[in-house]
């Protein structure tokens, strides 16, 4: 009957990928990479430069990009380096476009593949499978299909970019190692986990070497290896990860931030996953502080904590300490969720159960008696649960006092 939990939208592991610095508060989020299509994401494959204004995404630019391609291709040939800068751009233009798309819609990255493809026969004829031109078009295809929700399309575009890139003396620098992280988010999409994590590795290891510490993208890269260890498994990597991801945002936001406060929660998941109970509580002990002072004591968010916290203090063989804590997220559910949501009432379970290990049956079967009340008034008398709980009544009263 016991066990962690997580607020509603947490995954069952702290591999979330939302911003950390923005959070919804009953969650533990991950800051994730960029998606493609920002800027600084090898989706943005231009050949020239652009002006420094802003360039603007509408439907009347992205139409004149189009009838400018077709216009230069009459006049010079669809293969003049003009020519292949404006296709490019209008490729990447129908990428971008691709996002305001509803979920499986690829209709803009299916227009926007074959234009890439011309730029890569051409670039490859003229300037080589490994120049600039060329793996900037393989990262347009591949990043294409990834988006698209191809992964396995993307991987032979994605490799060919990538082992073009690694040819020369600089392995760290920033295009490579986004590179990197973009086939290995392929590889993952794919199943093939440990191929996407070494990639991954290498990918953090480049950016520690070459990124300012305390920086978005290395904290991002950082946060995408610690799911991916998490996942897999990987226990001690990611606990070590996990020390290494609080100890900057200590540094860098403080030992109050909620930021701080959400790393500390993921450590102590892990050490109780690694059965260091003491550990855990202590980590459990210091979010419950920190939600308290943030949130308050009332709020949704820290509910799940003060249970977290309790759980450990049960496995610990201390039901004592653990039923304030019990005590304190039921009280936090009736006020943030109302005393009908189903967290209120698996709140109250959760504290029924832990009167009945403290030896408390008097208080068990007062709790369960609200129980009932409480499922009949929510479901009526044919609540399929009620069955289940007129049982465990029965058993509390025969063994309690006469």
């Amino acid at each position: 009957m016991f066990r962690r939990k997580r607020a509603k939208g947490t995954p069952p592991d702290p591999g979330r990928p939302t911003h950390p610095e923005h959070p919804d508060p009953s969650e533990r989020p991950l800051n994730p990479p960029p998606e493609s299509g920002r800027p600084e994401d090898p989706l943005d494959l231009r050949l020239s430069e652009h002006d420094e204004g802003p360039t603007h995404l509408s439907m009347d630019t992205t139409l004149r990009m189009r009838d400018n391609l077709l216009d230069a291709e009459r006049r010079l040939g669809p293969g003049h380096p003009d020519v292949l800068g404006l296709r490019h751009n209008y490729a990447f233009f129908l990428c971008a476009w691709s996002a305001a798309a509803s979920p499986g819609d690829t209709y803009m990255q299916d227009r926007a593949i074959p234009l890439f493809l011309v730029n890569l026969d051409h670039q490859t004829a003229t300037l080589g499978p490994y120049a600039r031109d060329t793996l900037l078009t393989l990262d347009g295809i591949g990043s294409a299909h990834l988006s698209a929700g191809r992964p396995t399309e993307a991987l032979p575009h994605l490799q060919r970019a990538l082992e073009g890139s690694e040819l020369g003396p600089d392995r760290d620098e920033e295009r490579i190692l986004d590179r990197r992280e973009k086939l290995s988010d392929a590889y993952a999409a794919v199943g093939d986990t440990d191929r996407a994590t070494a990639l991954l590795e290498e990918t953090v290891a480049g950016s520690r070497r070459l990124l300012p510490p305390g920086g978005e993208r290395l904290d991002a890269r950082k946060q995408k290896l610690f799911s991916a260890y998490h996942k897999a498994g990987r226990l001690p990597e990611a606990t070590a990860l996990c020390r290494e991801i609080l100890a900057d945002k200590e540094h860098f936001y403080g030992p109050d931030h909620l930021s701080t406060y959400i790393w500390v929660d993921n450590l102590a998941h892990l050490l109780h996953d690694a059965r260091d109970l003491d550990g855990a509580i202590a980590c459990y002990e210091r979010v419950v502080r920190g939600f308290e002072q943030i949130h308050g004591a009332d709020s949704d968010a820290i509910s799940y904590r003060y249970h977290n916290l309790a759980i450990a203090h049960l496995e610990a063989g201390r039901p004592e300490v653990a039923l304030p804590y019990l005590k304190a997220s039921l009280a936090a559910r009736e006020h943030s969720r109302g005393l009908d949501d189903p967290g209120t009432l698996d709140a109250l379970i959760s504290l029924i159960s832990g009167y009945d290990q403290a030896g408390r049956l008097a208080e068990a079967i007062a709790a369960t008696e609200r129980l009932i009340t409480d499922l009949v008034r929510v479901g009526g008398p044919q609540h399929p649960k009620l069955p289940e709980v007129y049982t465990y009544l029965a058993e509390l009263r025969r063994a309690g006092p006469a």
